[in-house]
């Protein structure tokens, strides 16, 4: 049952859209007092109020009601302590309000059916109810006139607009709009003569002056201001230059201006927003600059000189207010972040005493005023700002090049200085001067080369830009962001209590956007864009020492969390790769330095990265006597043997497990490295004996002794005894299951049954890298790849091997995995040569031959590979991976053509 009341009109009750007789004053007193509560309880002497006034008979509460009763016949009215509520019915009046609020104002004032409450008006009690309806009547009519006018549509409008202006002749806006609708519809003369006689009427009637507005409205049709005739609009600032990017942040702006009434772009100097906001605007809007403004009080005075006000007897908030009025208009004030105070006192000002107007600043922080929507504006993604660069680029050199190279070198260019739009065209300047490959070269030592060589100011350098900024944060930030300085990569709130900071101080620095916060990571991730640390590096006052220890901690509790396979160790480790390369350079000559070596060493070892490979292999000592000299060697040894440097690595690693106590922390995963180098070069004596001492070494975690038994059992299937390793497995089958997240255990597996049931090892390596995977354990995850590209070829699924091939190349080079590398371009000789590319296959099998850092070849390997050596005539490639990667490539496009060709022929 759908119960609708009328009340604009005559009292109306329907029931699922028919009209309901209400049998006579009574009833439509008291549907309309309980309809105008909206829900809420009306209390019974109120009701008695309206139908009676103040002379109720004796049985009023009876004879209230009965007529309640007759009421929910149709309608639900509950009984409520002290009074009745009307449930669940629409009123037209709800109706409206929702259409006006939507702007169908057409359809909201269609719902009127004369004066509300018509044939109720005649009581007092209702009187306050009558009088806000036909207001607000008024107020709807206004508005819909007000928004015809401003679409150009004055001609049709015109006839309306005059006639409700006679029905209401002392109401000013009334007036206004007839003005502005003559005049729209080029009748200025006679716009002039109706805005002289509403003066005459109201001061010869009321003795009083018109508002400022009439004589505002006057003033601007005699200067023919363009805004009062829509058909001609003003065109947009525009600069000359193209505009990049950006569509998201254009929609997402112009919807924000559409929904609310003050939208703040915020980011960083540099980032475009001024340049975003002039693309938004299509030519009608009151645009203030404030970046030239340097006292508060100026705000007001900016704004009012841009109206066109020459005095402010009252203020300039005031007389703005008073300008702007109950009209439409978007203000924009740009580069607000030195005068927010002052920004947030007039906004606050207009949203109360100017309804229609809308706000958009542009701000290093958001202003503060409800309501505000903040629109934060990044860097640009890399595809545009590349665009950017070579557009301003070609722009100063003619045979600027376009090429895939240059654009590369551009994508360089524009990372170090974070996209940011003005430190692009910046950079774009120099390029002429430099070169790409020098620029590139040059920021990466600073940003100095982007400043010009005299003077400069925030809009034209980097450096003034940021200190601009800099110098508006309370001493506390700038302290702290001095300090943060050192952090490369980003950071997280732990570091906080190092720096004798809190988290008050750090969201000072996000909202004064120098520094970017991601708060989908967990925990949320902060950061300083490069060129903001830049510049605070040049002030001296980044605190190493605390960043280090810092880092000390982190990787401590990183070690202590990688007892257990776990898949947060990874990811964290990643996540502060770059703060880790800080640390340990300073640290470099101190004990502190190689403790953290040591312990970056062990953690990472699962997940190398090649910048931190070469920092570690930097500790090597000349001489292993202190335990801090046994880190060194830990450290350095470790870095070896990533990068293949199996002899040197054995010596490190040997070196340090000598020093060190068999208690310490490091020598199980000391010896489980040197059991992992000693595989690469064929020593199974060595492997046994390092697997059965680690085995015995209580302190190591449990994986890594459980990882030294399993090494034992692959020198067995590797010299082609898989059954003697099968049978190492058994005898310590219950130590081998100490962690569900240790991923070798089922790689070993696969290794000793490679040669019996390649199925099972195939199953047995894709839980390997599910395990390996889930815990973020790259080393293991690229061997156990490795092991199965080599299943996949002898079974002979070419197919699936020519894509593993591909893949896993990419993966165990990006990870700087030499021996692993030369692995994989052995399996692909062996690949090609059973798809008969004998001469590829030798040439790949040579390279390999000739390279050092290849690891030794054990079993049955040596036979294949010995079968695919021939004499290969001219010079070997120059990137042996890189034509490996070619030759795949072409395989696995030629298979794709064959399967194609009869698909094609079928439909010829």
């Amino acid at each position: 049952m759908h119960v609708e009341v009328g009340l604009l009109g005559p009292v109306e009750l329907r029931l699922d859209g028919r009209p309901v007789a209400l049998s006579g004053a009574p009833q439509r007193v008291v549907l309309a007092r309980l309809a105008l509560a909206e829900g809420r309880v009306v209390p019974v002497g109120d009701l008695i109020e309206a139908l009676w006034g103040d002379d109720p008979p004796g049985n009023a509460v009876g004879n209230l009601h009965s007529y309640v009763s007759r009421l929910r016949r149709h309608t639900v009215v509950l009984r409520e302590p002290g009074g009745y509520r009307l449930d669940q019915a629409d009123l037209d009046i709800g109706r409206a309000e929702r259409l006006a609020a939507a702007g169908r104002l057409a359809e909201a004032l269609s719902l009127w059916r004369g004066e509300a409450l018509a044939d109720v008006a005649d009581r007092l009690a209702f009187a306050p109810d009558v009088a806000r309806l036909g207001e607000w009547q008024r107020h709807l009519r206004e508005e819909w006139f007000d928004q015809r006018l401003s679409a150009g549509k004055a001609a049709e409008a015109v006839p309306e607009i005059e006639a409700y202006a006679t029905a209401e002749p002392m109401r000013e806006r009334a007036c206004l709009l007839h003005m502005r609708a003559l005049h729209q519809s080029g009748r200025t003369a006679e716009a002039l003569a109706v805005g002289r006689a509403y003066r005459e009427r109201v001061v010869d009637g009321h003795g009083v002056d018109p508002s400022p507005a009439l004589d505002d409205l006057q003033r601007r049709i005699l200067a023919e201001d363009p805004a009062l005739r829509p058909g001609t609009p003003r065109a947009p600032r525009r600069r000359a230059d193209r505009f990049f990017g950006r569509a998201d942040e254009l929609a997402a702006l112009r919807a924000a201006l559409a929904a609310g009434r003050v939208t703040t772009l915020v980011g960083p100097g540099g980032v475009g927003k001024t340049r975003l906001m002039t693309e938004a605007l299509t030519g009608g809007e009151l645009v203030v600059e404030l970046a030239e403004r340097s006292v508060p009080g100026d705000v007001a005075a900016a704004v009012a000189g841009a109206l066109g006000l020459r005095a402010a007897p009252r203020g300039g908030t005031v007389a703005v207010a008073d300008l702007l009025g109950a009209a439409p208009a978007l203000l924009v004030l740009d580069n607000c972040e030195h005068l927010v105070e002052a920004v947030r006192e007039l906004v606050d000002e207009i949203l109360v005493r100017c309804p229609r107007v809308r706000v958009l600043a542009t701000s290093r922080q958001r202003l503060g005023v409800a309501g505000e929507r903040v629109l934060r504006v990044g860097p640009l993604p890399e595809s545009d700002r590349v665009a950017l660069f070579c557009d301003r680029a070609a722009l100063l050199r003619a045979d600027f090049p376009q090429d895939d190279r240059s654009r590369e070198l551009a994508a360089e260019v524009c990372g170090l200085v974070d996209g940011l739009p003005l430190a692009v065209e910046l950079a774009a300047r120099r390029e002429a001067v430099f070169g790409l490959t020098h620029l590139r070269d040059r920021l990466g030592a600073g940003l100095q080369v982007l400043d010009p060589a005299r003077g400069g100011d925030r809009a034209t350098a980097v450096t003034a830009t940021v200190e601009w900024s800099y110098r508006l944060l309370d001493p506390s930030a700038q302290a702290l962001l001095d300090r943060l300085a050192v952090c490369r990569g980003g950071f997280d709130i732990s570091i906080l209590p190092y720096l004798s900071q809190d988290a008050a101080v750090l969201a000072e620095l996000v909202d004064a956007s120098l520094v970017v916060c991601d708060v989908d990571q967990n925990p949320p991730r902060y950061r300083l864009l490069e060129t903001v640390r830049h510049v605070a590096l040049t002030h001296g006052n980044e605190d190493r020492d605390a960043h280090a220890r810092w880092m000390l901690d982190f990787v401590t509790d990183l070690l202590r969390r990688q007892r257990v396979r776990n898949p947060d160790t990874t990811p964290a480790l990643r996540r502060e790769r770059g703060n880790l390369q800080e640390a340990l350079s300073w640290l470099e000559d101190r004990d502190e330095g190689a403790r953290l070596a040591a312990w970056t060493a062990i953690a990472g070892s699962d997940a190398p990265d090649p910048g931190l490979t070469a920092q570690l292999v930097r500790f090597k000592p000349e001489r292993v006597e202190t335990e801090a000299d046994a880190l060194r060697a830990l450290a350095a040894g470790t870095g070896e043997w990533l990068n293949g440097r199996l002899d040197e690595a054995n010596r490190l690693l040997s070196a340090a497990i000598d020093r060190l106590p068999d208690e310490h922390t490091l020598t199980g995963p000391a010896l489980l490295l040197r059991i992992s180098n000693s595989m690469f070069v064929g020593r199974a004596d060595l492997v046994r004996a390092d697997a059965l001492r680690l085995r015995e070494n209580r302190s190591a975690p449990a994986w890594t002794r459980a990882t030294g038994l399993c090494c034992a059992a692959l020198m067995d299937a590797y010299a082609g005894d898989a059954a003697a390793g099968l049978r190492w497995l058994e005898a310590y089958g219950k130590e081998l299951n100490a962690d569900r997240l240790d991923g070798f255990v089922p790689f070993t597996r696969g290794e000793l049954l490679a040669g019996t049931d390649p199925e099972a090892a195939v199953s047995c390596y894709d839980e390997s890298l599910r395990r390996t995977e889930r815990a973020g354990l790259g080393y293991t995850a690229n061997i156990a790849r490795v092991a199965r590209t080599a299943v996949l070829i002898r079974m002979g699924r070419h197919d699936e091997a020519v894509e593993a091939c591909r893949r896993t190349i990419v993966q165990v080079r990006a990870a700087g995995m030499t021996a692993q590398l030369w692995t994989m371009l052995r399996l692909t000789a062996e690949l090609l040569g059973d798809l008969g590319e004998a001469e590829a296959a030798a040439v790949l099998v040579a390279a390999a031959d000739d390279d050092p850092y290849a690891p030794v070849v054990m079993g049955p390997d040596v036979e294949r590979l010995a079968r695919l050596r021939a004499e290969v005539t001219g010079e070997p490639p120059e990137d042996v991976a890189q034509y490996a990667l070619a030759l795949l490539e072409r395989q696995g496009a030629g298979k794709e053509a064959a399967s194609d060709g009869p698909h094609r022929s079928g439909h010829d």
